[in-house]
């Protein structure tokens, strides 16, 4: 495989950076996937969406893995950030995953992870094959647990610190924006098949919350829960892994 770095400019004219991953195998056009990480991560989504990248080339299919507004190595400022603002975001990028004269456009596919799902369900995009894994069906409450919060402030600035030590800010936009979205409507909308993966250990997102998307998108739709997996996946992305190229390779190949 063959790792390039790429980049576009979202409507804030800052610029989005993202990795685009080629099979060794040579072809006009390649069947396509962009994954979408989650609140607070990056691009590599501790490790996942690099070894995702790698698997999925390996079966032949076109990556791109980009970091939203104010994350890794693209521009702004994360403390503006909101589902609007990541929903513009990830328009862009599909737009541009679109534009490239290496991908078939009739085989593209999306996998999200966590607050990535939030994110592309309100998108609504037109793929031909969707994969959610850890979704959030109700972000403000799943996210806004005093707990998961140094501090917790809906009207100023949240804190939150992460296991690394890095320091999350958020303004109260981002609390405020949730009000606009109604995810289980705007799940009936996509009309493509639909994997929910979700780990039976999960402690972060309740499976309550992929069992409410599950009830409300269409056919066809397949939930699969992996026994002892956390939130990340881990310690069995390996078989997660096995199941993702498996479905991609039966709706994109």
């Amino acid at each position: 495989m063959k790792e390039t770095k790429v980049s576009i400019f979202n409507e804030y004219n800052e610029k989005l950076v993202g990795i685009e991953t080629v099979p060794s195998i040579e072809k006009e056009t390649y069947p396509t996937i962009l994954l979408v990480h989650g609140f607070g991560v990056r691009k590599e989504e501790g490790s996942m969406f690099d070894e995702l990248a790698e698997e999925l080339s390996e079966a032949e299919f076109l990556v791109y893995r980009f970091d939203f507004s104010g994350r890794g190595e693209s521009e702004g400022d994360y403390r503006k950030t909101s589902l609007s603002k990541q929903k513009s975001d990830l328009s862009k990028i599909l737009d541009f995953v679109k534009s490239q004269s290496k991908v078939d456009t009739s085989k593209i596919g999306i996998l999200a992870q966590s607050f990535g799902t939030s994110v592309t369900v309100s998108q609504t995009p037109q793929v031909k094959a969707l994969i959610l894994m850890g979704s959030i069906a109700h972000p403000n409450e799943v996210l806004g647990k005093p707990l998961k919060w140094v501090k917790l402030d809906r009207e100023g600035i949240s804190k939150k610190i992460k296991s690394n030590g890095e320091v999350i800010l958020i303004g109260s936009q981002f609390w405020k924006d949730f009000d606009k979205y109604n995810l289980l409507e705007l799940i009936k909308k996509i009309d493509c098949p639909i994997l929910f993966i979700h780990g039976s250990k999960d402690d972060r997102v309740p499976l309550s919350e992929m069992e409410a998307y599950f009830d409300n998108a269409n056919e066809p739709k397949e939930k699969i829960i992996i026994a002892g997996a956390d939130h990340g996946l881990r310690p069995h992305r390996d078989k997660m892994y096995r199941i993702v190229v498996d479905w991609f390779k039966k709706y994109l190949v």
